[in-house]
């Protein structure tokens, strides 16, 4: 007799799909108006059209009109504007 799938129960949780990140850069956006970015290791430009923050793999810049960094710690920044272009340089 052959053996049956175990079906997970709806309250039991799955694994999730996400892998070990390391030292990558965790970002999350607020539709084109607000950005944060957890895992920076500094600010490298900042004016209103143009912010490039550092992280441990790469460089993140964020184009756009009005660009204001609205909080910065240790390891996270926090930026809002009009934002229209998200570039990685290595």
């Amino acid at each position: 007799m052959p053996k049956k799938k175990r079906i997970a129960d709806k309250n039991e949780r799955l694994p999730s799909p996400m892998f070990d990140m390391g030292t990558m850069p965790y970002i999350e956006m607020l539709g084109n108006r607000r950005i944060t970015v957890e895992g920076s290791t500094g600010v490298l430009l900042y004016d209103s059209e143009n912010i490039k923050i550092n992280t441990c793999k790469t460089v993140i810049s964020f184009c756009g009109r009005g660009m204001k960094l609205k909080c910065i710690s240790s390891s996270c920044v926090e930026i809002e504007g009009f934002v229209t272009d998200i570039n990685f340089l290595s």
